[in-house]
């Protein structure tokens, strides 16, 4: 549920938002049931793991959210033109529609939001808002970028509300330029818990990525899981009490630091194998952990042949502002995620954040699996109805999670 301090901050942020000078026709109302999501979107997302993998190294994190940065990157599809569209279009593959993310039952909550932020001192295409508002539900507001700090408060609450807080900032004002053109943010949310929640926990030891052995918290439960085994890793799939959703839990079969993680086809006939699998008895131990990640995208995705769209010579975005100004490129991209996976659920956030610049500027029962994860593990959240991964991540240094209280409201009396 929505703070109400979140609410109205994000009531104050579209208050202190200028209207757009083009208005995006209200979009079609959502289809009844959610295509599913193509293969190749779902690969593309994929791909990226093994550039981010390589940049970490066996002792650091790597969680991303597919999803996330292919929605923000489709809509600057949607201003492209030439080879720029088409090079976005092969390397990262047109998202799916944002419609038939939103989820709100049965104890799963999944949001996804797309924004533009517009500069108030640029005309931007008719076509372009309207295609992001109908393909994308994006809304638009125009900003003032000579004032950087109340842009950034602004974009930075509409990160922080549809994150339910757990991405506060994802623009610092000092980065912001007052001849910024726009920038394009994308939100994925998630809240799930578990079918069947950790009721135990032991310390045990825990294989750091850095090759050290040290106690941890590992959550402890009995549960009827599927699971498999493949080449090298063998891996189950945790249910959400959504059976929409499931979390991917992958490890290698020997006790060894991981030093690369599967590859996109390794994990997809994980994956794969896993939807055919049947249920064992799984004495399944899982750490209690939380992590941060911040990554700087274009030299990810660059490495993916993705160029022309961050090439200030080369780039055609004529489809997002209007003719008779400076050219614009992609002059940065960012991607911040947080994941928090404890004994009721997990909650993890995305935020993509891309900026428009102008050209010219800077021994159990043997019918029991012993699946303990205490060694750096491989984790895809899905949507198995969409087919489509929301969340990715190599855990190899997790952070002890410690659950937050909650928040009391005065007024409501005494807790009986």
């Amino acid at each position: 549920m929505r703070h109400p301090a979140a609410i109205l901050a994000l009531a104050a942020t579209a208050a202190s938002c200028a209207p757009m000078a083009v208005s995006a026709p209200p979009p079609s109302p959502p289809p009844e049931a959610a295509p599913p999501a193509s293969a190749a979107s779902t690969d593309a997302g994929m791909a990226l793991l093994p550039v981010l993998d390589a940049a970490a190294g066996p002792a650091d994190n790597v969680f991303y959210s597919p999803a996330s940065i292919q929605q923000a990157f489709g809509i600057v599809a949607l201003g492209a033109r030439g080879d720029t569209r088409r090079q976005l279009e092969t390397v990262l593959a047109p998202p799916p529609s944002a419609r038939g993310f939103e989820h709100d039952r049965d104890g799963v909550t999944v949001r996804l939001a797309n924004a533009l932020w517009l500069s108030d001192q640029w005309r931007f295409r008719p076509a372009f808002v309207a295609d992001a508002a109908r393909q994308h539900e994006a809304t638009a507001r125009t900003l003032d970028f000579t004032r950087p700090a109340e842009a950034a408060r602004i974009i930075n609450a509409w990160a922080d509300d549809n994150t339910e807080g757990l991405i506060r900032e994802v623009v610092n004002p000092k980065a912001i330029d007052r001849d910024d053109v726009a920038y394009i943010t994308n939100a994925l949310y998630f809240d799930g818990d578990w079918a069947q929640p950790f009721l135990g926990s032991e310390t045990l030891p825990f294989l750091f990525g850095d090759g050290s052995d040290r106690p941890f918290k590992l959550m402890r439960e009995t549960m009827e899981l599927a699971h498999t085994a493949q080449g090298d890793w063998t891996g189950v799939r945790l249910p959400y009490s959504s059976k929409r959703y499931a979390m991917d839990v992958i490890m290698p079969r020997d006790r060894v630091v991981m030093r690369a993680a599967p590859s996109p086809a390794e994990l997809a006939q994980l994956g794969r194998a896993l939807d055919r699998a049947d249920r064992r008895t799984v004495e399944m131990r899982l750490p209690q952990f939380e992590i941060d990640t911040s990554v700087k995208l274009i030299p990810v995705l660059e490495q993916l042949g993705l160029t022309l769209p961050f090439d200030r010579n080369r780039a055609d975005l004529s489809g997002l502002v209007e003719p008779g100004q400076r050219p614009v490129y992609v002059g940065g991209a960012d991607h911040i995620a947080k994941l928090q996976v404890f004994d009721t659920g997990t909650r993890a956030a995305a935020v993509t954040v891309v900026r428009i610049v102008p050209t010219g500027m800077r021994a159990p029962d043997p019918d029991t699996i012993d699946f303990r994860v205490d060694r750096p593990f491989i984790i895809v959240i899905r949507d198995l109805q969409r087919g489509e991964a929301l969340f990715v991540g190599r855990i190899a240094d997790p952070e002890a999670y410690e659950a937050r209280p909650a928040l009391v409201d005065p007024s409501a009396g005494p807790v009986r």
